[in-house]
């Protein structure tokens, strides 16, 4: 029997280093949540408007908005990734002699792997909810506000909730939903480089390292 098949490392303990991770390193939690929050609330803004905007004035009027909102969304995603990529490194940087010991207590690549890839899914899911959920409450209230007159603002809530129940209910949700799939993914593609340096670190190398 090999040396990994001999380890046994269950999810669930994976899932525990990483929240136990999280919670030892709050601050850096939360700036790495702040760019996410920030980068999924301003993306479902934009194509929560767009869909209100079609649901007032039909499918053709939202077409230019759409436009917008691909050109600004590569740059919310790209906030994101930047700041996950920095935040992950530094954590990387910060444990070199915490994954040392791992390591020395039986820890396999494939071990310190999950636990990064899973710290960064946690902050991508908590980030891109809260993000989705501000985004949409947003771009609702603003567009409700921003009309002309208080039947207006009627319509707009009275236009929503007839989609909500005549036609696909996933269509009012969508795009929040989608706001928090892409901070996920987002999350564990930018975690994959500096979670890579993490699993490759030399036991020896991590136990010698000054920070």
């Amino acid at each position: 029997m090999s040396r990994e098949e001999g380890v046994k490392f269950p999810l669930s303990e994976a899932f525990s280093f990483s929240l136990e991770s999280i919670k030892r390193r709050f601050g850096r939690a939360l700036v790495t949540m702040a760019s996410i929050v920030l980068g999924i609330s301003f993306l479902t803004f934009l194509l929560t408007t767009g869909r209100i905007v079609s649901v007032l004035y039909g499918e053709g009027s939202g077409v230019a908005v759409q436009f917008y909102q691909l050109w600004m969304a590569v740059i919310a995603l790209l906030i994101c990734s930047v700041g996950i990529v920095n935040s992950m490194l530094m954590s990387v940087t910060e444990r070199y002699k915490e994954i040392g010991t791992m390591k020395c207590l039986g820890a396999m690549n494939t071990h310190v792997l999950e636990i990064f890839l899973i710290e960064a899914l946690l902050l991508g899911l908590i980030g891109g909810g809260i993000g989705a959920v501000a985004g949409w409450t947003i771009a609702t209230v603003w567009q409700a506000f921003t009309q002309a007159s208080p039947v207006n603002i009627f319509m707009v809530s009275a236009s929503l909730w007839t989609e909500f129940n005549t036609s696909n209910p996933l269509l009012l949700l969508a795009n929040p939903l989608i706001g928090i799939a892409l901070s996920v993914v987002i999350a564990l593609l930018a975690a994959l480089a500096p979670a890579y340096i993490a699993a490759k670190l030399s036991p020896t190398e991590a136990l010698r390292y000054e920070v």
